[in-house]
Order: C-alpha cells, then sequence, then structure tokens
C-alpha cells in the first residue's frame, strides 16, 4: 500500500482531467474522509477511480481480462448509472465544433468485437512485444466503444492491468493518465488516424514514449515516497517520542487523516491517537488544521510530492 496508494491517486486525478474533471491532491484527500453523500462530484469521480483500479487489480487472479472485468470495471466507476454495454448507436462529438469525429460500431456488434479483443489479450504472440500489444489493445477497446458513458476511464485501467496480467507489473503502479493529459491533442488526433487510415506506428510510437517516461517518472516518484518514509522514521527515532511506526506508515497510504482514523488503525483510544498526531506535529512532521467538523494532520511533505506534475 506504501507503494500503491500514491501512485493510484496521481492516476485517478490525471485521467479524471482528461474527462474535464478537475481536483486536486490535497482536494481529493481531504473528501476521501467525508461520507460519499457529501463528496464533491470531482472527487467523488476520482475517487471512484481509484477504487475501480484496486477492484479490477484485486479481479485479475479470477476473472482475467474478461468481458465481466470490463463491465465490473464500468461499474465501479458508474454505480448506478449507464452500468453495462450500450443499447443505443454512439457518437464522439468535438466539443468546439460540434461536429462528429467518430462513430463507433453498432450496439448488435459489441459482444462479437470483445470477443475478438479478449481473444488478442489472451494469446499473446511472441513476434509482438507486449508493450506493443498493450497499445493495440488499447486502440481497440477504445475504438469499440462499449458503454454509454466511462469508456475513456475503462481503458486506461485496462492498459495498467493488461501489464499487471502480463507480468510486466507486479501492481498497478505504472501512471499514464498523466502522459496522455499532458499530450491530449496528439492522442486523439493518432486515435482518429488509426481509424481513419489505418496509421498504426506513430500511434504505436507516441504509446511507447509514454509507457518509458511514465515508467521513469512514477518509479522517481516511489523512491522518493520511500526516502521520505524512511526520513519520517529517523525523526521519530531522534526524537525519543515512541510513536507506533504503524501511523507513520499510515501517514504515507493516507497522507491526511482525524484522530478517529488514525485510532482505528492503531486499535487505541481517540485520544491516544490525537496525542502521537500532535506529537508527529510538534516534530514538524504533520500539519494540523480544522475542515467542519473535522480535525485533521496532513502529511504536506508528501502531498507536495503527489502533487507534482
Amino acid at each position: 500500500m506504501l507503494l500503491l496508494s500514491p501512485a493510484i491517486l496521481r492516476e485517478s486525478i490525471a485521467s479524471s482531467d482528461i474527462e474535464n474533471v478537475n481536483t486536486t491532491v490535497e482536494q481529493a484527500l481531504q473528501q476521501q474522509l467525508f461520507p460519499e453523500t457529501e463528496q464533491r462530484a470531482a472527487d467523488k469521480e476520482v475517487l471512484r477511480y481509484g477504487q475501480a483500479m484496486r477492484w479490477g487489480f484485486e479481479q485479475l487472479p479470477t476473472l482475467s481480462l474478461s468481458s465481466r472485468l470490463i463491465v465490473g470495471i464500468q461499474r465501479q466507476l458508474l454505480p448506478g448509472g449507464y452500468a453495462g454495454y450500450r443499447q443505443t448507436p454512439n457518437q464522439i462529438v468535438n466539443s468546439a465544433t460540434k461536429q462528429p469525429v467518430y462513430t463507433p460500431p453498432p450496439a448488435h456488434d459489441i459482444s462479437r468485437l470483445l470477443g475478438n479483443w479478449e481473444n488478442f489479450v489472451h494469446t499473446p504472440d511472441e513476434r509482438i512485444d507486449p508493450l506493443i500489444a498493450c497499445a493495440i489493445m488499447h486502440y481497440q477497446f477504445e475504438a469499440i466503444h462499449p458503454f454509454g458513458d466511462g469508456n475513456g476511464r475503462t481503458g486506461r485501467i485496462l492498459m495498467v492491468l493488461y501489464l499487471a496480467y502480463h507480468e510486466l507489473l507486479t501492481l498497478p503502479t505504472l501512471y499514464l493518465s498523466g502522459y496522455i493529459n499532458r499530450h491530449r491533442p496528439d492522442y486523439y488526433r493518432l486515435l482518429a488516424q488509426v481509424s481513419a487510415a489505418g496509421e498504426w506506428e506513430p500511434f504505436i510510437l507516441f504509446m511507447l514514449e509514454g509507457f518509458y517516461q511514465q515508467a521513469r517518472e512514477t518509479k522517481l516518484m516511489l523512491v522518493e515516497s520511500v526516502g521520505l518514509l524512511q526520513q519520517f522514521r529517523e525523526a521519530v527515532r531522534q526524537s525519543g517520542r515512541k510513536i507506533p511506526q504503524e501511523l507513520i506508515e499510515a501517514i504515507f497510504t493516507q497522507p491526511i487523516v482525524t484522530p478517529s482514523q488514525a485510532a482505528r488503525v492503531l486499535g487505541v483510544h481517540y485520544s491516544t491517537a490525537t496525542k502521537y498526531l500532535n506529537q508527529l506535529a510538534e516534530l514538524g512532521l504533520l500539519e494540523a488544521s480544522e475542515l467542519g467538523k473535522y480535525h485533521l494532520y496532513s502529511n504536506r511533505r508528501l502531498i507536495s510530492l503527489l502533487s507534482r506534475v
């Protein structure tokens, strides 16, 4: 979780940003503390993306890369609405000009096309590098566009799960949406060129560059996160305070915590958890604040690291 939580949070925010759902790391972490009925709509979508990524990864050993997994991910993203494959025609429209830019296959073809997609992802061709196959798989899914809503987010999650399924990743920690977000016009242009003219090579080269850049960036972020954790541990050790290691680790998996959360993690009384959190704040490792009825303690240095574009 020390490695997974920061990577998934960054991926969730960047992927949602592609859909013009905008929030920040700090806002999403704060909103996580509230009941879903009280969360802002943007943060709710970001948090659901993280839940969908975790759910998909947990189901991968039993469902593999299947239609059931695809539908399950989309339901995690959009509970209560738009669930399942679309039953009507769909069209992708340029948001500025309102002109259609792509018409996905008709609804009655979705099952057959996704069957073809499943065959491709489960039958590795030794002549095709898995990263190239991942780019092809991603285009295929987005071109089928099986849902009324949630296709882009589901497709980006499937890329990470594909890499985990084929053992290029041990955890879903590759932050791919950041690259797509920074090069959004090129991404959509190259997808369209495959559809219109079968121009695969520019799209595949674009995606390979993204895998490379994001693997390097994500590795650096994870190394820095673990280094920061070691600094916190050393600061506590030198202070002589008897603060549980479990709490120090908890503020790295959940960089904004309340005393109630800390008490549950440690299995101690609220007042004891508050004492430990105040000690971390006195050492300059946490920042105390209030948000409505909530008393928050923020791992400001980790939040800054996660917020770095």
